[in-house]
């Protein structure tokens, strides 16, 4: 779909590394070192050169069977290759160990770059069948030769979101997929299920079962909670949805600590407050405004405390001195990083 084959295009500039599928994909071979040095030379790019907070990867490794008429993924000429060399590992287990090397790899190197950046990735939902019990459906490790609970326990990710596009009961029950994942999660990295906004199948009510998993998910995965939506098209093209999520999602919310990614402490903003008449205007920066992501302001009436989570760009407020019967008496404002750390609070009294 993406049009004619070029000269600009990769088929022809890495042919040996590509093979054409019987459903009209061209696929590079994941077992070949120099796809795997081409994908992690993009990824290292990326990160590079643009001010980027994470790197997240889809489900593909190895393509589902389906996708080559059923017939097995033709990679005779690396895995002879292999062989030739005195390997012994089964092909199964070859191509799983050149995925697992591959995912440490951009880790690794994502990490020498900016330690910063976050890697993520959204693998099919289901590790094997029968994990947990009574959970049917295809296989993540044999079929895709993807073994992402090794991922997650080794703690080569800092955020996982495993496909969960499943209603709650059936083969494939979401909360029983979601704590198994969980405990898997040995590493304690985030854990943010995919929810198929998009196509859940076999539900009568979808916006209503999207609701139920986001509770869901607080209830199993406490202040830890939180979710990613397939697709954007799920909310922009059904109003129905867009409104049972946004109820769901009523307050805005700091992004998740990051606490295994160790940088260096935000300074305290400088806080300016000038009275003009019956109202008092604020105004904050802070010693280092590239790395503010976010702002908290707490705003004191009397005994009682309100808070503001605020973007980045918004750092100027107009208040009146006194609300409901009720003088103002403190102002402060924090600063808080793109991975959810905060700085002290800097206040003022009126």
């Amino acid at each position: 779909t993406g049009g004619p084959i070029t000269s600009e295009s990769m088929v022809k500039k890495m042919p040996e590394q590509i093979i054409k599928l019987r459903n009209g994909m061209y696929w590079m071979d994941p077992s070949d070192e120099k796809t795997q040095d081409h994908t992690a030379k993009v990824i290292r790019d990326l990160v590079k050169r643009y001010d980027v907070d994470a790197i997240h990867i889809d489900d593909y490794f190895y393509p589902y069977k389906e996708y080559n008429g059923g017939k097995d993924f033709p990679d005779n000429r690396t895995w002879a290759a292999y062989q030739k060399t005195g390997g012994n590992l089964s092909r199964a287990d070859w191509r799983r160990a050149n995925v697992n090397k591959f995912i440490k790899r951009i880790h690794d190197e994502i990490k020498a770059e900016k330690s910063y950046v976050q890697f993520g990735i959204s693998p099919f939902g289901i590790w094997k069948p029968g994990f947990p019990e009574g959970i049917k459906g295809s296989s993540q490790y044999d079929e895709l030769y993807a073994d992402a609970k090794l991922w997650l326990n080794q703690g080569w990710l800092d955020y996982f979101s495993p496909q969960l596009y499943w209603k709650n009961d059936g083969p494939q029950s979401f909360p029983a997929l979601l704590k198994w994942w969980e405990s898997e999660n040995t590493q304690k990295r985030h854990l943010w299920p995919g929810l198929n906004t998009v196509g859940l199948r076999d539900v009568s009510d979808r916006p209503g079962e999207i609701v139920s998993q986001i509770n869901a998910t607080r209830s199993i995965l406490k202040n830890s909670a939180g979710t990613i939506h397939y697709s954007v098209d799920g909310l922009s093209k059904s109003p129905a949805m867009y409104n049972a999520v946004k109820n769901a999602y009523k307050r805005k919310a700091l992004i998740p600590t990051t606490p295994w990614i160790k940088v260096p402490a935000l300074g305290k903003p400088i806080l300016f407050a000038e009275n003009v008449g019956n109202l008092v205007n604020l105004k904050w920066n802070s010693p280092e405004p590239q790395k503010a992501f976010q702002w908290i302001l707490y705003i004191k009436y009397g005994e009682n405390w309100e808070t503001e989570i605020l973007d980045k760009n918004q750092n100027s407020k107009t208040l009146p001195l006194t609300k409901d019967g009720k003088k103002l008496s403190t102002v402060a404002v924090k600063s808080v990083d793109r991975l959810g750390n905060e700085s002290e609070y800097e206040a003022k009294k009126f």
